[in-house]
């Protein structure tokens, strides 16, 4: 095959979905890597460049702007960013047509997974695999730097926490508060596991610090509530140190999976078939109710019934077991 000495990636423009799509970004990496390219460039949103070390990309390096690179791999389905490439120059460009973008794709591939039924890894994975690109696994593995458990933990200390009994509640979720546990509900939970002597710290962004403050009120052993006062990294950090995550549907609930953090997740709204998280120890509770997965951003039914259906002792349960997994995990090694 002909060498690109220059690739360029171009992720999805969430954090979940730049998670969902690391199979799909790590096989074509991989591959043009061993076909000598010299460069590879991942482009997007500011935060990429936090979340990139994670995504076992090997050397590819951030960059804010695109580069003339000889081929690009666009994993967003919009005309801007297809019209961004030409502009920029790319020699080749790849990705699902659509969007009134076919003319200005090198390779304007189409759509064969349904992302209404399919799981989105499987949709993102079928760009390298219509480019006859080997795919030799479809889970999410994401890579921890060397140095990110250990920040975390100095991040704990330094709020007063003990690294071994921490564990992470996000609380939030940026599609919208259909897909959101209850607050009271999480609030239940986080006290009784603080009861058998495990120590929150809230994450997510600045609009969740009032909800994450609802839910560890009551706590009087060691907490942090650190919605929106920590960076990309730092939040990085502190999953890849704590022992669970408790989150909703959400791009945390993605990064600590793949991380193999346990993670505990309540669905609703969205389907797991299509949406749930990949790792080794992910626990999902979903309760569908007659009109779940409804995909919406706000609950149109009296008394949020998918969300009603799993009660906080489910929840808790899970943490349970998902907690008892990991203190093994952690004895073994």
């Amino acid at each position: 095959m002909t060498t690109e000495n220059h690739l360029l990636l171009m992720p999805p423009n969430w954090i979940g979905d730049v998670i969902m799509a690391q199979p799909a970004l790590k096989t074509i990496s991989a591959f043009y890597r061993q076909h000598g390219s010299e460069q590879i460039t991942v482009c997007g949103r500011a935060w990429l460049k936090d979340l990139l070390p994670y995504l076992g990309l090997g050397n590819a390096q951030y960059q804010s702007g695109i580069p003339a690179a000889d081929m690009a791999f666009l994993f967003p389905n919009s005309f801007r960013s297809a019209w961004l490439c030409r502009q920029a120059g790319v020699k080749k460009i790849i990705g699902y047509r659509g969007q009134w973008r076919s003319l200005l794709l090198s390779s304007a591939l189409p759509h064969r997974v349904d992302t209404l039924h399919e799981h989105h890894r499987l949709f993102h994975l079928d760009i390298a695999k219509q480019m006859n690109i080997p795919v030799s696994s479809d889970d999410v593995r994401l890579s921890c730097p060397p140095d990110s458990k250990t920040c975390g933990q100095q991040l704990m200390i330094q709020h007063g926490l003990d690294p071994e009994r921490v564990i992470c509640v996000a609380p939030g979720a940026q599609f919208g508060a259909a897909k959101c546990y209850p607050p009271n509900g999480f609030q239940t939970v986080v006290k009784q596991l603080e009861d058998a002597g495990w120590q929150p710290i809230a994450l997510g962004m600045p609009e969740d610090f009032d909800i994450s403050q609802q839910i560890i009120a009551g706590i009087t052993g060691p907490h942090w509530n650190a919605a929106g006062s920590t960076s990309m990294t730092e939040a990085l950090q502190l999953i890849s140190a704590s022992r669970l995550m408790l989150c909703n549907d959400s791009g945390l609930m993605h990064v600590a999976a793949g991380l193999g953090i346990p993670t505990i997740t309540p669905f609703g709204a969205t389907d797991p078939a299509r949406t749930s998280p990949s790792g080794p120890h992910v626990h999902i509770l979903y309760q569908p109710a007659a009109c779940s997965p409804c995909l919406q951003r706000e609950c149109s039914v009296k008394g949020h019934p998918c969300m009603a259906n799993i009660t906080p002792a489910m929840i808790l349960d899970a943490c349970k077991s998902m907690l008892a997994i990991n203190t093994t995990l952690n004895t073994e090694i």
